[in-house]
């Protein structure tokens, strides 16, 4: 009797374990998630609301310091 008790301790132990490496991963993945999308919607937000409006995006930035002066309108 005593030995089956031992054996129901052990097992249960074994499944509280493996629960736990279960719950261990589930929040991980969570935290590490959870951290990606703020980096994500900071660098957004930041991107949107400080920097000029030629600087949004590299390509934009590109296009616009490379476009000749149209100095024919501008006359």
């Amino acid at each position: 009797m005593i030995a089956e008790a031992i054996d129901t301790l052990i097992t249960l132990g074994w499944a509280f374990l493996g629960w736990l490496i279960v719950f261990a991963i589930t929040g991980t993945i969570s935290i590490f998630a959870a951290l990606a999308t703020g980096a994500w919607a900071y660098s957004t937000l930041r991107r949107t609301i400080v920097a000029p409006a030629w600087a949004r995006s590299r390509r934009a930035a590109r296009r616009y310091a490379r476009r000749e002066p149209d100095y024919e309108e501008a006359a």
